[in-house]
């Protein structure tokens, strides 16, 4: 990964270190977290029921 440029030029190369840090925590956590299953067409996550009527 080519972080130097972005590390060594910010005003604060330390807290920058760490967000690349937390960034690539972040990548693996959800990459082991896995994926949602693929689906041929899109279907609503949230239920109808309870939702304003808009007429």
């Amino acid at each position: 990964m080519l972080t130097n440029t972005a590390i060594a030029q910010a005003q604060n190369p330390v807290t920058m270190a760490e967000a690349m840090k937390y960034a690539i925590k972040a990548g693996r956590l959800s990459y082991l977290a896995g994926r949602i299953p693929r689906k041929a067409y899109a279907s609503a996550s949230s239920p109808l029921e309870g939702m304003a009527q808009l007429n």
